[in-house]
């Protein structure tokens, strides 16, 4: 059983998901630290002219909050998201196709940024067929440890997996030794930005972007191809 976790993040770009895509099952890490001007609420987008932006939840959080707790600030952040989302992808090849039930999702959402990731996150993987891959709310799962390497491994143990996958980032503070006794193996993600590049029809190569991009100009389809011909693990 392979599991990977990851925080919740807005709208998420193609290295994510390409995570969620080799899992048999994906922790849905909302029991951390919100991470202030992060992509938990926010994701970037380009505009017709090659722009890129951020789009942006507005949220009300102190230093010390959960992501579940977090709420989301402005009374009006629904109808400002989707106009935005309207005006910078509205002409986009796919944007009929892929935008009307991540705009019910986003309209069907609580303040909570937490349910609102999380109602994005489940559209997203029907709309790239990973709906296969078991997702589980770590809220749910009762690991009180807050040391992340001990958190992780008892998290894997908790959904019977044998195999995580961790990000890049885990080199810096994972202790492979902690995982190695509770007989977990680690495979490292190695993920080929580069190769999820394409081509919009102004002839611009994008790459980086958040999955909405991607979805709008080149499909559900293509998208899927794009996150996963960018998976290699090391061990």
């Amino acid at each position: 059983m392979i599991a990977s976790a990851h925080q919740p993040h807005f709208l998420p770009w193609l290295g994510y998901l390409n995570k969620v895509a080799n899992s048999d099952v994906f922790v849905w890490l909302d029991t951390v630290q919100y991470r202030k001007n992060y992509f938990q609420n926010r994701t970037q987008i380009m505009g017709a002219d090659g722009t890129k932006r951020w789009l942006t939840l507005p949220v009300h959080a102190h230093l010390d909050t959960t992501i579940n707790e977090v709420k989301i600030a402005d009374t009006r952040w629904q109808p400002r998201i989707e106009k935005t989302i309207e005006q910078v992808y509205g002409r986009a090849p796919h944007f009929a196709e892929c935008w009307p039930p991540l705009r019910d999702a986003l309209n069907e959402a609580s303040d909570d940024l937490n349910d609102t990731n999380y109602r994005l996150f489940r559209v997203l993987l029907q709309q790239l067929e990973l709906s296969h891959v078991r997702v589980v709310q770590a809220s749910e799962l009762g690991v009180g440890t807050t040391e992340p390497t001990e958190r992780l491994a008892k998290l894997c143990a908790c959904v019977d997996a044998d195999t995580y996958i961790a990000g890049k980032s885990g080199r810096e503070y994972l202790r492979l030794e902690v995982f190695e006794r509770s007989g977990i193996k680690v495979l490292w993600q190695l993920f080929d930005v580069e190769s999820t590049a394409y081509r919009r029809q102004d002839g611009m190569m994008v790459q980086g972007l958040s999955v909405i991009d991607y979805l709008f100009h080149v499909g559900p389809q293509r998208t899927r191809e794009l996150t996963q011909q960018a998976w290699s693990a090391s061990r």
